[in-house]
């Protein structure tokens, strides 16, 4: 793919991104996206043949995002119960941009993109693994727990209660959910000091 193909690929995901988080995947459609955009459908159609192609390549577009301020956050800050809650913030902030309705919507209407996005949890299993490993060598996290056992039961949590349903039943918000979260979380795996950290951090 030529330079110029590749800028005009992000630049449809990039107006793709923001118009589905302002309207939800059910209202999206490739006509807007390309009125928006200024250019005709078959172009949008040349580089994704349809709407569920293109709307996966918006999420993986989303992702791949998430992953880079993710490793940004593990790269830059040494301390890993900042790293943590710094991780968690991030979340909060992006998660925060979407309704129940939307994730809803998305999970029903495009159950192949919901998995793609579960299966995209499931893979930040080595990074928490990582925090957890560099808490407990600088005493921040308890040395007497499994950090593997921990970070796969943290990543599944995450997968099973962090679904469109359980809002709905439940009545509690995203932020409201990941803030108690949080809380459980980071007082069962960390020491007085690594909590200390993160209570000034939140």
């Amino acid at each position: 793919m030529t330079k110029s193909n590749t800028d005009t690929e992000n630049t449809i995901l990039s107006e793709g991104f923001e118009q589905v988080m302002r309207t939800g995947v059910r209202a999206f459609t490739v006509e807007s996206l390309a009125g928006s955009l200024g250019m005709s459908k078959k172009t949008i159609y040349k580089f994704f043949p349809s709407k569920e192609k293109l709307l996966l390549r918006i999420m993986q577009f989303m992702t791949a995002r998430v992953r880079r301020q993710f490793e940004r956050i593990i790269t830059e800050e040494d301390n890993a119960a900042r790293q943590f809650i710094k991780v968690m913030n991030m979340i909060i902030g992006v998660l925060s941009q979407v309704s129940v309705e939307r994730m809803q919507e998305l999970k029903v209407r495009y159950p192949r993109i919901w998995l793609y996005v579960e299966e995209f949890r499931r893979e930040r299993l080595e990074n928490f693994k990582a925090i957890l490993i560099r808490g407990q060598d600088q005493g921040l996290v308890r040395d007497d727990i499994d950090v593997h056992q921990i970070a796969l039961l943290y990543i599944e949590i995450i997968n099973r209660v962090f679904q469109p349903e359980f809002f709905v039943e439940s009545g509690m918000s995203i932020k409201d959910t990941l803030h108690v979260f949080i809380k459980i979380f980071s007082r069962g795996i960390f020491t007085d000091e690594g909590l200390t950290i993160i209570e000034a951090a939140s």
